[in-house]
């Protein structure tokens, strides 16, 4: 039961978004070198969802999360996931929305294709497990079908730096992908760092564990704003308030994702 006074009663608070448009940048030095950069001359939108992994031993409802807080003994990425239900739907629903797009889906959502197709993608658009380990972030994509040796299908910051990259925006549309190991000059030493050092003017990541259909729908209503001409952080905006308005109003659901870099 909940009254208007209840703390878990969100439908009468009152929200930065409502007034405000909002993002964020490692430092001023860094929002003005991103901001210098000539906007790119790509065309194509990379998406790539629903991942191929199996789901024997280690089942996951939420789009990533925490991993191995103990690693004492571990020296193996042997773990499982359930495939996320609704990544699909997301990624469909956004190819058919926008043009120009290239689609990962399934057996084909393999990180040497994804490789491959970043450096020519102005937007690129991850909807996947992700994972800390030790405070460093990764991304999972499909174990199957992936025939570069050098590729386990675990993307991993070190990767990311060394790819090039000219997008406008990267999303990663995963479990708390905006974290990592806090350095006291360089902020977070995250997803978003990478993506910047690998040329892209700007990320949406994640601040905590992300529910799955939720997210779908969040992202659906980002891009139709996006489509409209709004900017990426006017559309982040608005479709956060479209999901406190029409879906549930507790932060939880749509607070986690936050833009960086170029507004």
């Amino acid at each position: 039961y909940m009254n208007d006074e209840s703390p878990y009663n969100y439908d009468n608070h009152q929200f930065l978004i409502n007034n405000y448009s909002v993002s964020y940048s490692p430092s001023a030095r860094i929002l003005c070198a991103v901001r210098s950069i000539p906007e790119s001359d790509r065309t194509n939108l990379l998406l790539v969802g629903d991942p191929q992994i199996s789901s024997e031993n280690f089942a996951v409802s939420y789009r990533g999360g925490g991993l191995f807080e103990n690693t004492e003994g571990y020296d193996r990425r042997d773990f499982s996931l359930y495939p996320l239900k609704y990544s699909i739907t997301e990624v469909e629903y956004i190819e058919d929305l926008l043009e120009n797009t290239k689609a990962l889906l399934r057996d084909e959502a393999t990180e040497s294709n994804f490789k491959e197709e970043a450096a020519n993608s102005k937007i690129i658009h991850l909807s996947t497990h992700s994972f800390l380990h030790e405070k460093k972030p990764f991304i999972v994509f499909s174990f199957e079908g992936d025939q570069r040796n050098s590729d386990d299908g675990f993307l991993e910051m070190g990767e990311i730096e060394q790819l090039d990259i000219n997008s406008e925006l990267v999303v990663l549309s995963s479990c708390r992908s905006g974290l990592g190991e806090i350095d006291r000059s360089e902020g977070i030493i995250g997803m978003q760092k990478s993506f910047l050092e690998a040329g892209a003017k700007s990320s949406i990541v994640t601040l905590w564990d992300i529910n799955d259909k939720q997210t779908s729908v969040l992202m659906q209503k980002f891009y139709e704003y996006l489509r409209e001409g709004f900017s990426k952080r006017e559309s982040l905006r608005k479709a956060k308030i479209y999901f406190k308005d029409n879906y549930s109003a507790n932060p939880y659901f749509w607070a986690a994702f936050v833009l960086t870099g170029d507004p």
